[in-house]
């Protein structure tokens, strides 16, 4: 069952290029946009009985294919829920591409890499390794990488350009990261590596290497899971993808991400304060940006893209704050389970992981919902597309139930997952300030990270509010485009539907799930949080987007963040595309004068130039000297006769005599070659005669 969840979508993928023609009719679509339904059902249907497979037993499967090691049940089977959560996203954006996709003109290449990107991203959660994880990460960036590129404009293959430099360098990184880990432990056995490397921490020179090799894949990861500053990729992919694909990348792609930024931090650096405290520093900016350029936008889908990188931001502070408590776990004396911190670490972990599905499930349903849009509008501009939603029932629950999910809103599924990140913070800053012994910084930062979480959660409400008011509450700017969204009924297909139901019916179903599953989750304490947060979230809605961001004279929305803070197109463009050329250019002229006084130099002096030695004209040493001494013995009888000298130039003549004389030694030498190779051939040839005659 392993292999036919990993490998079943290359195949599927392969033939499915292989029996479709390249021009089909509308009815042969139809028939093919049912067959790629039923594939993503039958891995959909396989993933769910390998995870309560692997959950029932208890214990891993591992399966070997060559170099690569996979493990059904691995890290307590976090993979195989991960798994399962991507199989059931491809499957409702199956669904959903029916109708999305059904006029595009590249849908058989959409389709193609939509498999390959499926298949790459199961090994990516079932690896047992890091080489295995690493081999599909990078399948996974390539595949993807069409997917940003897919409708071939300007501005989508600018954004695919950058999207694939960044997975290429981040790949790169990821690389040296794995060979300075292999290097010193000897495995990246997921099974061992944590054992192997705690083993290794306590050496001061191994716990440097650990440290430089944490960083280089924390970049490579860190760049899928939009960490900032190297998220400069995911507004303009998001944007510029088909919102099937930005769906994916948003729901399953960036979780790819974080799953490796989890395997670092528990596994490689575990026992490390420091690593922790920086991821939860990175997270805690990714947070807090992203949900400032959400409020601060005037775009519905790169409102949810900035959505999409401060909810990763969220899952960075589990992250960072599971890393710290896991440092902060005594390692002998009181039982673990028995340590208030280790509460607070089982909050962080798991509070981490349902916050990665939870929004998986609300991006799944928000992206979708604003492709449904998309498709009536043609446009994804909040001033466009305002009040497209007024008079559509189905639209605005589905998406007031996401919003309001993602939002934190108490017995939805977002308030669950934000609690328990939330508590984790709490029972950590409590902790410190009983125990003053660990770092001193470590205290402020977790008390600053906790306000900054709540403020974080009101800028969620802001930007979702905002997003629900345009579409669903406020008018168009033209009257005659309002009456035309008002007459619209028939706006979207039953499949489409179909998918966004299922989505959004869980963002409830989890949200209630603490009530059945009687966890305190729903305490005075933890209310109050998610109070103060939705009452941020309103005053920056009423202070920032109606005042600022809303403009009231021309009765409409307008981006008011800086143009010039583009971190992609200012710093890493401009970084990599002039400043290290004209630095690389000035210290190429450097070298190449250094050199040139270098060669100048030695011209001078060791090479300097010398009369060249005698040569002789031709012939060689004997018959220049047998030559000039018949010349000398001429010269000498024709002074002894007193005659005029008249020179017969003997050297000359030896020389041509000598030269006659070795060239028909080569010709006999040639001659005699050939004739000793006939020789040879007739001498086996008679040989092999005899052999067939006796």
């Amino acid at each position: 069952m392993l292999a036919f969840v990993i490998f079943y979508p290359f195949v599927a993928a392969a033939c499915y290029v292989l029996m479709r023609g390249k021009k089909s009719s509308e009815k042969e679509n139809n028939i093919w946009s049912n067959v790629c339904i039923v594939s993503g059902a039958a891995e959909l249907i396989a993933a769910v009985v390998l995870l309560f497979g692997s959950l029932g037993d208890g214990i891993g499967k591992l399966m070997k294919v060559g170099f690569l090691t996979f493990d059904a049940g691995g890290n307590g089977g976090a993979g195989a829920v991960l798994g399962t959560v991507a199989a059931f996203a491809w499957f409702l954006v199956y669904l959903f591409s029916r109708e999305y996709m059904k006029s595009d003109k590249g849908v058989i290449r959409y389709e193609f890499f939509n498999l390959m990107t499926l298949g790459a991203t199961m090994g990516v959660f079932f690896a047992a390794d890091l080489f295995t994880l690493f081999f599909f990460f990078e399948i996974m960036s390539f595949t993807s990488f069409m997917w940003v590129a897919h409708r071939q404009t300007r501005g989508a293959l600018y954004a695919a350009g950058t999207y694939l430099g960044i997975s290429v360098a981040g790949g790169m990184a990821i690389l040296m990261g794995l060979f300075i880990v292999y290097s010193h432990i000897g495995t990246l056995d997921l099974g061992s590596i944590e054992e192997c490397c705690a083993t290794l921490r306590q050496n001061n020179s191994g716990r440097q290497w650990l440290y430089i090799a944490a960083s280089c894949m924390f970049a490579g990861f860190g760049a899928k899971a939009g960490a900032f500053p190297i998220h400069a990729w995911l507004p303009k992919a998001y944007t510029e993808a088909p919102a099937p694909a930005t769906a994916l990348l948003s729901a399953v792609l960036s979780k790819t991400g974080v799953w490796g930024i989890w395997i670092v931090t528990v596994s490689i650096l575990g026992g490390e304060v420091n690593w922790g405290a920086f991821v939860l520093v990175i997270g805690t900016v990714t947070m807090v940006y992203g949900g400032l350029r959400g409020v601060l936008s005037d775009n519905l889908k790169t409102t949810l893209a900035y959505s999409s990188m401060s909810q990763l931001g969220f899952i960075m502070v589990g992250v960072g704050m599971a890393g710290i408590l896991k440092a902060l776990l005594p390692a002998e004396g009181i039982a673990v389970n028995q340590n208030p911190v280790f509460e607070g670490f089982k909050m962080a972990e798991q509070g981490m992981f349902l916050h990665m599905v939870n929004h998986s499930i609300v991006k799944l349903t928000l992206f979708m919902a604003a492709g449904v849009i998309f498709m009536n509008v043609g446009s994804y501009e909040l001033n466009r597309v305002r009040g497209f939603g007024r008079k559509k029932p189905f639209l605005l629950v589905v998406f007031a139930l996401a919003a309001a999910g993602i939002s934190g809103v108490p017995l939805l599924n977002g308030y669950v997952s934000k609690t328990m990140l939330h508590e984790s913070i709490t029972l950590c800053g409590g902790y410190l300030a009983q125990n003053m012994t660990h770092a001193s910084y470590l205290n402020g930062l977790v008390k600053c990270v906790e306000y900054l979480f709540l403020f974080s959660g009101g800028l969620t409400v802001a930007y979702m509010l905002k997003l629900c008011m345009a579409l669903f509450a406020e008018k168009n700017e033209d009257a005659s485009v309002q009456k035309e969204y008002d007459e619209k009924k028939n706006y979207v297909s039953f499949s489409t539907k179909l998918s966004l139901a299922c989505c959004a019916l869980f963002v409830p179903i989890v949200g209630l799930s603490p009530l059945f599953l009687k966890r305190e989750i729903f305490s005075l304490k933890s209310l109050s949080g998610a109070a103060v947060s939705i009452v941020i979230g309103i005053v920056v809605y009423a202070v920032v987007v109606r005042l600022i961001v809303f403009n009231k004279k021309e009765r409409h929305y307008r981006d008011i963040f800086p143009r010039w803070i583009d971190i992609e197109r200012y710093v890493y463009r401009a970084l990599f595309y002039r400043t290290i050329p004209f630095l690389l250019g000035i210290i190429s002229r450097i070298l190449d004068s250094l050199v040139d006084s270098i060669v100048l130099l030695l011209r001078k002096t060791v090479y300097r130039e010398r009369a060249l030695p005698y040569e002789l004209p031709e012939g060689n040493r004997i018959t220049h000297s047998v030559g000039a001494a018949m010349e000398n013995v001429r010269r000498l009888y024709y002074a002894v006769r007193k005659k005029d000298y008249e020179p017969k130039n003997y050297e000359h003549r030896l020389a041509l005599k000598n030269m006659d004389f070795f060239e028909s030694l080569r010709i006999v030498e040639r001659s005699l070659s050939f004739g000793l190779l006939m020789f040879c051939v007739g001498l086996m040839l008679t040989m092999v005669y005899l052999l067939v005659v006796n």
